[in-house]
């Protein structure tokens, strides 16, 4: 205690006098006198206190005013955050809806070209196997659904579907190895067997070499085989080699449907085959 005192004295002592110069003051302030000598000596003495003390007392509110205001602006920036975060949400909504409205739009236009029954449906799952190139769809028996319905959307062909339960089924897409259409070159006419591939693309089967094929050609269902509808997009002639031994050229497409981004499809239904 007693080294807190002479560590403080000069400070406590400084204190004691101003308020001793305080109380002379309230004591000899009268407005009926001159003022004394002592008190002029004490006003001289308490004036730095006093303007020291109204400095720290403004010093205090101020500090004080600006941390309300600071307090009021941080609340004001998260009421603002959490609005803006309800805007983003709702704009991404929003957004999902018109994308989906879009691709529903496109399907219903495409679906509208055949006059026999065909179910839109939603796809829920995907193979998980890298050989086998398969996804599942939220339609089934119960709808109308069978094995070996073509799939497809408003860009081509899909797949066709290999299994069914009561409320799905099972679509082997084109890239499929073990997948094959029955396809036809639209310009030269040429026909031949698209069948899958590992890496996302297929290949041309069948073609003999004196036909007419091109890089960018546009291959199509030829309507032969009973499942595909004729006239749909397959896809697009990426390769030839004609150089190959053998007498059949060897032809690559790519599929007109971007398969990887696929959300909805159109199972096309029995009577729509040619």
């Amino acid at each position: 205690m007693l080294d807190l005192l002479k560590r403080f004295r000069l400070f406590i002592t400084a204190v004691l006098f101003l308020f001793l110069a305080l109380v002379l003051l309230a004591l000899y302030a009268r407005e009926d006198r001159q003022t004394s000598l002592v008190e002029k000596v004490l006003m001289q003495v308490a004036f730095p206190f006093q303007q020291g003390a109204q400095k720290t007392f403004l010093w205090f509110k101020e500090v004080g005013e600006d941390y309300i205001f600071l307090s009021r602006v941080q609340q004001e920036n998260r009421d603002l955050r959490k609005v803006i975060y309800g805007l983003k949400e709702e704009n991404n909504r929003l957004r999902e809806a018109l994308q989906t409205d879009e691709r529903l739009k496109k399907l219903s236009s495409f679906r509208s070209q055949f006059p026999h029954r065909s179910q839109l449906a939603q796809i829920y799952a995907r193979g998980a196997s890298s050989w086998f190139k398969t996804l599942l769809i939220n339609k089934g028996e119960g709808d109308g659904i069978a094995k070996d319905m073509a799939v497809a959307t408003s860009e081509g062909v899909v797949g066709r579907v290999i299994e069914v339960s009561p409320g799905t089924a099972k679509v082997l897409l084109i890239i499929d190895p073990n997948s094959a259409v029955d396809v036809v070159i639209q310009r030269s006419r040429a026909q031949g067997i698209m069948e899958g591939k590992i890496d996302e693309v297929c290949i041309l089967k069948y073609v003999q070499k004196n036909e007419d094929v091109q890089v960018g050609d546009t291959v199509m269902t030829s309507g032969l085989g009973g499942i595909f509808p004729k006239g749909l997009v397959v896809g697009t002639v990426s390769q030839v080699d004609r150089k190959r031994p053998g007498i059949f050229q060897y032809i690559e497409v790519n599929p007109s449907v971007d398969l990887s981004k696929l959300e909805e499809v159109l199972v096309l239904g029995e009577g729509s085959k040619s």
